[in-house]
């Protein structure tokens, strides 16, 4: 956390201790999260801060590759990312995120292209998610 504080001073985001508190929130979620979602939840922890703060954070994370967004179902959601290069999976019921290191492979690539990155996310649901609806 503390490299990532650094990161983010850096890139001239001022992080006071309730910025830091929202910071070590949104980092131990595990799941992702729209800027609203992540305010309430600041706001259930006793952490006073405003939702333009929020988003501020979620954009300087995002700029420097600590935070990855998602659009599902024509909704921002944002996720705290690991620096390193992994993969998601992500639940479409409770939005629990899971990393996946390592990557698929790309037999069916055009010939001739130069490829510099890649963005690989799967969608679906959590074995405790796919079980309580199984329950039902």
């Amino acid at each position: 956390m503390d490299e990532l504080a650094q990161r983010l001073r850096t890139e001239g985001f001022r992080l006071t201790k309730e910025r830091e508190a929202l910071l070590k929130l949104f980092h131990e979620l595990h799941r992702i999260v729209t800027p609203a979602e992540m305010h309430e939840i600041a706001e259930e922890q006793g952490v006073s801060i405003g939702l333009t703060t929020v988003y501020r954070l979620f954009e300087a994370l995002t700029k420097i590759g600590a935070a990855v967004p998602f659009l599902v179902e024509g909704t921002i959601y944002y996720a705290y990312c690991d620096p390193q290069h992994h993969h998601h999976v992500i639940c479409m019921s409770c939005h629990r995120l899971t990393e996946v290191k390592g990557c698929p492979t790309y037999d069916g690539l055009p010939a001739n292209w130069d490829v510099y990155g890649h963005r690989v996310d799967w969608f679906g649901m959590c074995p405790n998610c796919k079980d309580a609806s199984q329950a039902h």
